[in-house]
């Protein structure tokens, strides 16, 4: 096996910028599962029902927060999330995804919009793998229950 460009890991903490919840291009869509639907709309008191129809869109198979939006709409007039505790895991394991691990993506592309990436914690290299297959599985539904660590957590061996 070929060593990973970053074998000797990657930095991470968040800084709380809101700059990961900001539209640009590719990042504009946060995919979320049913079950992500149901604990965001119990977080917020609302009718699952009534959350579906305002506040995702549904095509093609997938759900995702209202597209084509500048910001996500869960971010509060400070810039920040008031659906933390059970935001989407595509949001938890941000910047520790596939798409991201490419060095030239990382370097130009994630640097450049999160502070914590340029200077956080190190993350194991084989922390940032598991991280970014666990999500993979998540999204594909290779996987009943999110059990992969958040980066920063308790549970992140990092």
């Amino acid at each position: 096996m070929s060593e990973r460009w970053y074998e000797e890991g990657l930095p991470f903490t968040c800084t709380a910028c809101g700059n990961c919840c900001k539209s640009r291009g590719e990042y504009s869509h946060v995919y979320l599962r049913e079950e992500e639907v149901t604990a965001i709309a119990r977080h917020l008191e609302m009718d699952p029902v009534e959350f579906v129809r305002t506040q995702v869109r549904v095509e093609d198979g997938w759900i995702t927060l209202l597209p084509g939006l500048s910001r996500c709409q869960f971010l509060d007039d400070a810039g920040r999330c008031t659906v933390y505790p059970v935001r989407p895991v595509q949001c938890r394991t941000w910047p520790f995804w596939d798409i991201n691990l490419d060095q030239k993506t990382w370097t130009e592309e994630v640097n450049a919009t999160c502070p914590g990436s340029r200077d956080g914690a190190l993350h194991s290299a084989d922390t940032v793998d598991a991280i970014a297959k666990a999500t993979e599985d998540w999204y594909e539904d290779r996987m009943e229950r999110w059990s992969g660590p958040e980066p920063g957590s308790a549970e992140d061996p990092a």
